[in-house]
């Protein structure tokens, strides 16, 4: 009878245990969609689990997908137990299709073999693009999400003709304010800092009161030792002092938790006429937004002569403020372009629809994602400043910004659309020239 229920048990622990193995995985099995779009995006994933077991042969690689109307989400896992890479692979699929509202998740392979239900049609695609030598898509790895603009809108103010700009809050017109960008001193390319309240901020005057200037003096120091050579031109005033311009927004600091705030404020900055072709942007919002201590804002002007991307480092000065400095110096080198995807440490992100983040997955670099100490800027020169990385060929010691400025210097990675991208494999000069002419209109 003793022998009976340990029996009994055992076998209640092992459904239990299979339970628990498989809970929240789903075993939907293949996919039936055969939307092309949804297919070929897909195939991205394949090759990608395709790679990782020429390195890993003993181990396992899944691809999940979900695809609604011509919109996709999946990703892949590897690993050495099967069951595992399968409920991870499902997970991180069923938490992408839920944020990007492409329905449910299903099996599209398991190793080199694709399970997806394939029509004649999409199968013969799927060879072809197999068999098709890859070419690098730079336009695969642009935001996908920016504040689009219409230049002939009433509410647009050309850069130009920003002195007509009015106080929104008369109070906020104070002495030694500008709502606009000042004469230059220089026609070279340069950082332009603007300071923004959201509607109900409470004015502490850190564009007047030297706040700004300070933060924007000791990142230029601490760049200029690090690199041995190099600080950002800044956008100065004829008495020698930085230029900070002020714009109050519409939205209040409780509303600006919700969305994007970094696009938003750009958005705004571009609205009143800051997009000059020679100038990068830098945002400091003096109040908090999340838990971000910074972000890059991303923004699209529709134009007679097409579309052209603006971006700009945006720091939030309530979030770490005793971290501004790096903060502003970490998203003006997001905001040109880095760390480009092709860095050799750039980090690994499954997650992301790019396979990789823009940031570095090594310690005590100022572009790092990890919370250590962030002081170096690219320390053996391995990964955008200084390199040599032939398959890499932007690199932040060329930035036009950056002065003194070398001969053969460089601007924003533009592709043929006029959007900045994360991944060129050929910087073209004069295709970044012609997209920042566009702004002169």
């Amino acid at each position: 009878m003793l022998l009976v229920k340990k029996l009994l048990w055992i076998i209640v622990l092992s459904f239990l245990w299979f339970y628990n193995v498989n809970a929240g995985l789903k075993q939907p099995g293949p996919g039936e969609d055969n939307s092309i779009s949804c297919i070929i995006d897909t195939l991205d994933a394949y090759k990608e689990a395709q790679e990782y077991l020429i390195k890993n042969p003993k181990n396992y690689a899944v691809v999940y997908m979900s695809c609604k109307s011509g919109r996709w989400s999946w990703n892949w896992k590897g690993g050495k137990k099967l069951e595992s890479v399968h409920k991870r692979g499902f997970k991180a699929c069923t938490k992408n299709s839920k944020k990007n509202g492409t329905g449910e998740c299903f099996l599209f392979s398991i190793n080199d073999e694709i399970n997806w239900k394939l029509n004649d049609y999409t199968q013969k695609v799927v060879n072809k693009t197999l068999n098709k030598k890859t070419e690098h898509n730079e336009g695969k790895y642009v935001s996908d999400g920016s504040y689009i603009i219409d230049s002939s809108s009433e509410h647009f103010v050309k850069y130009k003709e920003q002195n007509k700009l009015t106080y929104k809050n008369p109070e906020d017109d104070i002495p030694g304010r500008s709502l606009y960008d000042l004469e230059d001193i220089t026609d070279e390319y340069q950082v332009h800092a603007i300071y923004i309240l959201a509607s109900d901020s409470k004015d502490k005057q850190f564009d007047v009161n030297g706040k700004i200037e300070k933060i924007v003096l000791k990142a230029n120091k601490h760049l200029k030792n690090k690199t041995k050579e190099k600080k950002f031109r800044l956008d100065l005033t004829k008495e020698g002092k930085l230029d900070v311009s002020f714009l109050r927004v519409d939205k209040t600091k409780k509303q600006m938790q919700i969305g994007d705030a970094a696009t938003y404020l750009m958005g705004m900055a571009v609205k009143n006429g800051f997009y000059h072709p020679k100038k990068l942007y830098t945002i400091f919002y003096q109040d908090k937004y999340r838990d971000e201590g910074g972000q890059v804002g991303d923004v699209k002007i529709l134009l007679d002569k097409g579309l052209v991307e603006v971006n700009g480092g945006v720091t939030y000065m309530g979030g770490y403020p005793q971290d501004n400095w790096s903060i502003h110096l970490h998203e003006l080198f997001h905001a040109l372009g880095f760390v480009q995807l092709c860095a050799p440490n750039a980090t690994i992100d499954k997650s992301s629809r790019w396979g990789k983040d823009d940031h570095l997955s090594i310690d005590g670099d100022i572009m790092s994602d990890r919370w250590a100490d962030k002081n170096h800027i690219d320390k053996k020169r391995k990964e955008y400043y200084g390199h040599t990385n032939t398959n890499c060929p932007l690199d932040l010691r060329k930035s036009a910004f950056l002065e003194p400025t070398e001969e053969n210097f460089q601007l924003q990675p533009y592709i043929n659309s006029c959007v900045t991208s994360r991944w060129i494999k050929k910087y073209n000069h004069q295709r970044s020239l012609d997209c920042l002419a566009r702004l002169e209109f």
